[in-house]
């Protein structure tokens, strides 16, 4: 398997070019855009049988690696096209907790937080589920795209809880940006619809500013996508975190920054996602 995610490799450093600049964040109500004609072909996961002594779970991440590298080896002009500044962070978190993990890709952002583009593998095929840049919704998604998309900071900002009843995981993000004149905080629940992940907006918050005083305008609030009272707002997340808590264990990535390794270039992006691949491991059994 390793000479598999290494041939992945080499076709990724073959195929690689300079990402465009600037970068953007949709507002929730943006419309996406026209999309350019796609390229490249569908990718096919490979069948294999489990050999005797390995983990499954292990064996089809390991699979699942490659063919998100050959995903964007593949579609990686239209890909760097889309995402104007670039990508700045690369994980591979299971956060459907069902065993197989996605793959994530932060912008470089264009307020107080980056965005995050999601993608997962859909009958052998890389497809996008969720992002902040209309245009990468556009061009990857699919028919299970949602229009739901998380803003953040960090890979820890998607946290592991556990239902204190019954002991079910499952990833919660806090989903939030900002300028001088607005601001909102989205909670978002990450579950599965039996095969392909699902992102769900559970509660809504919305801030107004006046722009020289700094001081709160209006505040409007969402439950479940329809307009609330704050009452009810409150209700919701208090009850959200009285029946499950935090675990404490925490997604992992890697963002260009946080090592000189991780230069501008192909070279720095290949050490990032052979160090995200690395961590994919320590993460396997986050939802057991």
């Amino acid at each position: 398997m390793r000479k598999y995610l290494t041939a992945a490799l080499a076709i990724l450093i073959s195929l690689m070019l300079m990402a465009c600049e600037g970068a953007r964040s949709p507002l929730p109500s943006e419309k996406l855009l026209p999309s350019p004609e796609a390229c490249g072909q569908p990718v096919q996961l490979p069948e294999r049988e489990t050999p005797a002594g390995h983990d499954r779970a292990s064996i089809e991440n390991e699979e699942r690696a490659a063919v998100f590298l050959t995903f964007l080896s593949e579609r990686y002009a239209e890909l760097a096209g889309a995402l104007y500044g670039g990508i700045a962070g690369v994980g591979f978190i299971d956060l459907d907790c069902d065993g197989g993990m996605e793959m994530l890709l932060f912008d470089a952002g264009a307020s107080a937080s980056m965005g995050v583009q999601i993608f997962d593998i859909i009958d052998g095929e890389v497809e996008c589920i969720s992002a902040n840049i209309a245009t990468v919704g556009e061009r990857f998604g699919g028919d299970h795209f949602t229009e739901t998309f998380v803003n953040a900071n960090l890979f820890e900002d998607f946290r592991l809880m556990e239902n204190k009843q019954t002991g079910e995981r499952f990833f919660l993000v806090s989903s939030g940006n900002g300028a001088r004149d607005s601001s909102y905080t989205e909670l978002i629940r990450f579950s599965t619809d039996g095969e392909v992940l699902t992102l769900t907006g559970v509660a809504y918050r919305y801030e107004e500013y006046d722009e020289d005083s700094g001081e709160i305008k209006s505040v409007s609030y969402k439950v479940g996508g329809r307009e609330a009272s704050k009452e009810e707002y409150m209700a919701l997340t208090g009850k959200i975190y009285s029946e499950a808590e935090d675990t404490g264990l925490e997604a992992k990535g890697v963002f260009a920054w946080e090592s000189d390794a991780y230069t501008e270039g192909l070279d720095g992006l290949l050490a990032m996602a052979d160090k995200a691949l690395s961590l994919t491991g320590g993460q396997k059994d986050l939802c057991n």
